[in-house]
């Protein structure tokens, strides 16, 4: 397996986009091609009848929906013909930064430019590991003022990490009270940012001490950015995760994967240790851990969703047989068994709705059962590398191509001038000062006579350097060189305070700019002025 080294880009305003927005429109037919062609069963289908129930089940879903996601705007707008491009995109529903929310503007534009159907899934599966964002806080101009603050927009007093589709807010004042919290930090930045103007939205759907707390935070994440994305000429459809989980394509997915687990093992823990070794990773964990196997239970590649207790979710073990017998990682107990026969196994997943799938296995899922193109980020690009490996490998089909697009949009905050190439100086001259002081003497004639004869000297050391095999004559001639430089040293010695100063003002300077610059705050914290432009460029550059 070939490493490959996606790099977020530095330059404010830059995009990566691997492969190029023009070669979308061949790789989506070629996929199509590809995936309608192979001749495969999954889930005891053959692979084209499966995709075309997968598809059919996830548009009514969208059109069942109430439309808090947007979904019914474009419902109005588009056919959804079941033989149009289905073009993917996805993310947990937090407030992302703009290098993440490129991929929704870019999907809106590849599924106009194709008559395609864009839809993107709500990764709601997924936990919401701290409810906190950061801002920049400065003071006037001064680089050493500049630092991280992290406020808080919920608690979280079960403890541990909640999948985002059981998290309810549970403190409505502390999730209310948020743009009054940040207002004063960010009040001498020069603009509003959208998260003042925009959030009493999401307190409504938040609701209060006094009224009952409807939403859950990715539910209220969702449509606070689909309510931008829909004022800016961007619709597409949602789905959360946790309901394409309820399919019975899906059902149809797992039940493939669990009846057929020690050769999806084999074929799994050899594509993650593939990845491993091209990108020297020593660690089991990265980027995910192997499908384990011990006493009789076999690790399955999915999650199992707690709803009731409101806990992250568990690691499912199963025992194969006439039954699947299945248990969580960590329980001694068997959870109620799950029939092996294919129609029951789809019947009993879909009606308890427990089961979700984790990284690896939603993208397999997504891309070779579902849609007919997926636009990643970076991180998913990557996971999908082993996901690559597990398609050619386990199901024998060449992979159907994706796209990686990320971008970088600095916040419109002033930075301070200095860049790393003058913090580079800036070291190198101090050091210098101590090991080279020659390279600093004054030119002119104040010089004095003796600074230039030493000068002169070390010159001369310089270009009679002693063969390598002489050690006794090379360690005479190091001592020599060390000595002249000794004695220039106190020649130079009053640069030295300046220098060190100056390196400081520069060091503190970049970073500063660090911080100021970094590229994932989120959107909420930009002007509309300089977010939108951004994303809709973004748009229209793939639909062209």
């Amino acid at each position: 397996m070939p490493a490959h080294r996606y790099r977020a880009p530095t330059a404010n305003g830059a995009v990566l986009a691997e492969p190029n927005f023009d070669a979308v429109p061949g790789l989506v037919e070629a996929n199509r091609k590809r995936l309608d062609c192979a001749d495969v069963l999954v889930g005891g289908l053959p692979l084209r009848e499966l995709r075309t129930l997968a598809r059919r089940e996830v548009l009514d879903l969208v059109r069942d929906s109430d439309g808090s996601a947007g979904s019914q705007s474009l419902l109005n707008d588009i056919s959804l013909s079941p033989d149009a491009p289905l073009l993917l995109a996805g993310h947990q529903p937090e407030l992302s930064h703009p290098g993440v929310w490129v991929k929704n503007f870019a999907l809106n534009g590849f599924a106009r430019k194709l008559d395609g159907i864009p839809l993107n899934l709500v990764v709601d599966n997924d936990t919401l590991k701290n409810p906190t964002f950061r801002l920049p806080v400065f003071k006037d101009r001064d680089p050493n003022s500049v630092r991280l603050e992290t406020l808080a927009f919920d608690t979280n007093p079960n403890g541990g990490e909640l999948a985002y589709e059981g998290h309810q807010v549970f403190d409505p004042q502390l999730f209310d009270s948020l743009p009054d919290r940040a207002a004063p930090l960010h009040a001498n930045w020069g603009y509003e940012p959208l998260l003042a103007k925009h959030w009493p939205s999401a307190r409504t759907s938040a609701g209060s001490e006094t009224a009952p707390r409807t939403r859950k935070v990715g539910d209220i994440f969702t449509a606070l950015r689909g309510e931008r994305e829909r004022a800016w000429g961007c619709h597409n459809l949602e789905l959360p995760v946790s309901r394409l989980a309820q399919t019975k394509a899906f059902a149809r997915f797992v039940w493939h994967i669990w009846n057929d687990l020690p050769r999806f093992r084999e074929v799994y823990n050899t594509a993650v240790a593939g990845y491993r070794k091209a990108n020297r990773i020593r660690s089991a964990n990265h980027p995910v851990p192997d499908l384990a196997e011990r006493e009789g239970w076999s690790e399955v590649p999915f999650w199992s969703y707690i709803g009731s207790s409101q806990k992250r979710r568990g690691k499912p073990l199963i025992r194969a047989g006439r039954e699947f017998i299945w248990r969580l990682e960590g329980d001694s107990f068997a959870k109620p068994p799950i029939p092996s026969n294919l129609d029951s196994f789809i019947q009993h997943v879909s009606a308890y709705r427990e089961i979700r799938p984790r990284a690896l296995t939603l993208t397999l899922f997504a891309r070779v059962c579902l849609g007919d193109f997926f636009i990643h980020g970076i991180g998913g690009g990557k996971y999908d590398e082993v996901t690559d490996t597990i398609i050619r490998d386990y199901f024998g089909i060449e992979p159907p191509a994706y796209q990686v697009l990320s971008a970088t949009l600095h916040l419109p905050l002033p930075a301070f001038a200095s860049t790393a190439i003058d913090l580079h100086r800036a070291q190198r001259r101090v050091r210098e000062l101590q090991w080279s002081p020659h390279q600093h003497l004054s030119a002119d004639q104040h010089t004095p006579p003796e600074a230039r004869a030493l000068a002169a000297e070390l010159e001369s050391l310089t270009a009679h350097e002693p063969q390598r095999g002489a050690h006794a004559a090379r360690r005479e001639w190091f001592r020599a060189i060390q000595r002249v430089k000794e004695q220039l040293r106190p020649l130079v010695v009053n640069q030295v305070p300046e220098s060190e100063s100056a390196l400081a003002r520069v060091q503190s300077e970049v970073d500063a700019n660090a911080i100021l610059q970094r590229r994932d705050y989120s959107w909420v914290l930009y002007p509309e002025e300089t977010l939108r432009p951004f994303l809709e460029e973004m748009r229209d550059r793939a639909s062209q």
